[in-house]
Formats: structure tokens, C-alpha cells, sequence
């Protein structure tokens, strides 16, 4: 893994993060879907893994409000997790949670 800091002060900021060398990693692609999720509403998502009691990793998100006239699903595709490769099998827990960001209210302003 490379990780560098940076301080963005306006105009353009060029990094050059190095060479990188591939290798010993694991990938989970998970896929989920929103079961009647209401138009004009947005959605907030978070997806968990666990090995035992070591969170592996998180990934939160929004997904963009539908704009059809009722109730409809919505699948999401491609929530990617690297994992550091280790000794098969590995016993994962994913988890995953939903809730709304808006009440769908609207202002006659």
C-alpha cells in the first residue's frame, strides 16, 4: 500500500504516488437489492465484513433518489471489498443496512 499527505491550496496538485507491486490480495464483489424504495427518495446504504470479531471493512453510500411514479427496486452492483489474502476458506460475515435520507416532503416555494 502507498499513502501519501497532501495539502491542496488552490490550482492543480500533481502526486506521483510511486511504484506499486500487485499482489496477496482477495476480492469480494457484493451485490444488493432495495426492495420498494419509494420515488423521490434517497437511499443510505452501508455494507459491512467481518472475519470473527475484525471488521474488514465498511463501505457507506448513498444511492440517488428514482423518479418513477411508484414504489420500485433498485439493485446495486459492484460493492468491491480487497481483502489481504490469508489461509482458505475464510469464515466472512457480510451485513448490510438501509434506511431513507428523505421524508419526501416538498416545499410549494
Amino acid at each position: 500500500m502507498l499513502e501519501r499527505q497532501l495539502t491542496l491550496e488552490g490550482g492543480t496538485l500533481y502526486c506521483d504516488l510511486g511504484p506499486l507491486e500487485p499482489g496477496g490480495w482477495q476480492t469480494l464483489d457484493c451485490s444488493l437489492r432495495l426492495a420498494g424504495v419509494l420515488p423521490e427518495r434517497r437511499v443510505a446504504v452501508a455494507v459491512e465484513v467481518t472475519e470473527g470479531d475484525i471488521c474488514r471493512g465498511a463501505r457507506i453510500f448513498s444511492v440517488p433518489a428514482h423518479h418513477g411514479s411508484q414504489a420500485a427496486d433498485v439493485v446495486l452492483r459492484g460493492v468491491r471489498f480487497y481483502l489481504p489474502e490469508a489461509e482458505a476458506p475464510r469464515r466472512l460475515t457480510v451485513r448490510a443496512d438501509a434506511h431513507y435520507l428523505d421524508l419526501g416532503q416538498r416545499c410549494l416555494l
